[in-house]
């Protein structure tokens, strides 16, 4: 019966939301997102996770006033209009929301504590915008969010585009044939010297309407159409942003571009590599391919075997990303000579005072040094991480610590402001894990 109340006040609350015509100018949409849906989807099931999103809205509907309605906007997507024009009132009510759903929750016998990232939408222009138009507009920012915003709330004023293109590209594919998809990039440094010793290539759709968005914004959907096109856009930006930096004088040893399954699983994907490789007369020890652990086995399938094996004899550098976090054994790591390891940043988040990550980063380390494989910590957000790195013997740091991914041109800048930076700072030496 609790339950029967609760659901027909969420339907009420969602009729009541789609028959208002904003003309009120005291309401502010707010919209949360449960972060990690599809990794919690598999680890619950379809019920258990079905089970879980009743739950959490359940104690949003109980959390709120009965005129601030909760609406399921997509699976794992809430919004509420805040009856309130004051901001600071809207993020406090936005906040205890927050804290009350990142509790526990007992779902099929396992405790499960949620993360919700949110924006605050409020609009300002004197004219009348509706209430579904700005919880879609908040969704749409949600997309395009920063990794570091992710779990926290955000206040954002609506914009209103006054001329919208008559088509806009529906699919990674045609977004690329648009020269909507650029290649931004960040960059790693050495631990010891301080020197930088490469970028990665990250995607970044420029969208018309919806702004930059990360590639966490489109993946989900893509195709085997959209992968190869997005491949071959960023393989071609990272070899001419090599080529650029050398015309400068920039000293860049190399550049990392991630490959998922669906690429290293065509026939002719190395190929490709090395031909666009021969084209812009880039030595091939110069581009890192990044594999994915947590996308598969590496040696899962006969045509990714061979295409490493041919990336590698041509004098391609491979990195296993993400480890830790994915299926990648010690034998695959052996076959295919695999260069650095990139530790997830998953147990990098406070390992300059987190025993627990402390003693699992260490063990990282001492393995990889048995093995003689270099190891780079990904996600390093304060110095205090990347003092604790490098004096316990990682070789190379990236994270926004050292600098947000940018555009091509923005590194030029980065580049000759961070020699000028390190001019007079003597290298440090590091202690080994083992």
């Amino acid at each position: 019966m609790r339950f029967k109340n609760w659901l027909a006040r969420l339907r009420q609350g969602v009729a009541r939301m789609s028959r208002q015509d904003g003309t009120d100018a005291d309401r502010i949409a707010l919209v949360l997102r449960l972060e990690n849906v599809s990794l919690l989807g598999d680890y619950l099931g379809n019920a258990g996770f079905a089970h879980f999103l009743v739950q959490i809205s359940v104690r949003m509907s109980r959390a709120l006033r009965p005129h601030d309605p909760v609406q399921i906007a997509a699976p794992g997507v809430f919004s509420v209009v805040l009856h309130t024009g004051s901001e600071v009132e809207a993020m406090r009510i936005a906040l205890r929301l927050q804290a009350d759903c990142q509790t526990a929750y007992q779902v099929a016998g396992m405790a499960v504590v949620p993360i919700l990232s949110g924006v605050l939408v409020q609009n300002n222009s004197a004219t009348a915008v509706p209430t579904l138009t700005l919880v879609e507009w908040g969704r749409n920012r949600l997309d395009a969010i920063e990794v570091e915003q992710l779990g926290r709330i955000v206040l954002l004023p609506y914009e209103h585009w006054q001329k919208q293109p008559s088509s806009l590209p529906a699919t990674v594919a045609e977004a690329v044939a648009e020269g909507q998809i650029e290649p931004w990039f960040q960059p790693q440094v050495c631990c010891n010297t301080g020197a930088v010793t490469g970028f990665e290539a990250l995607a970044r759709w420029i969208h018309p309407l919806r702004g930059t968005l990360t590639p966490a914004a489109f993946m989900a959907g893509m195709t085997a159409l959209d992968h190869a096109a997005l491949t071959l856009r960023m393989l071609r930006g990272s070899l001419e942003a090599l080529a650029t930096w050398d015309a400068e004088g920039m000293r860049v040893p190399t550049v990392s571009i991630n490959i998922s399954q669906p690429e290293l699983s065509d026939h002719g994907f190395a190929e490709m590599v090395i031909w666009e490789l021969d084209r812009m007369n880039i030595r091939p020890e110069r581009l890192v391919v990044e594999v994915l652990e947590s996308v598969g086995p590496i040696n899962s399938c006969e045509h990714a075997r061979r295409n490493l094996a041919q990336l590698a004899d041509a004098g391609c550098r491979l990195d296993l990303d993400d480890f830790g976090t994915g299926y990648a054994g010690l034998d695959s790591i052996r076959h295919f000579g695999v260069h650095r390891i990139k530790i997830d940043r998953s147990f990098i988040s406070g390992c300059d005072r987190d025993p627990g990550q402390q003693r699992m980063v260490l063990s990282i380390l001492a393995m990889t040094e048995r093995l003689g494989i270099a190891t780079l910590a990904e996600g390093v957000e304060t110095v205090e991480e990347h003092s604790f790195l490098a004096q316990i013997g990682c070789d190379e740091v990236q994270g926004y610590a050292i600098a947000r991914p940018m555009q091509l041109d923005q590194t030029m800048d980065f580049l000759r402001d961070y020699a000028a930076r390190q001019g007079d700072i003597p290298s440090l030496q590091i202690k080994r894990a083992g």
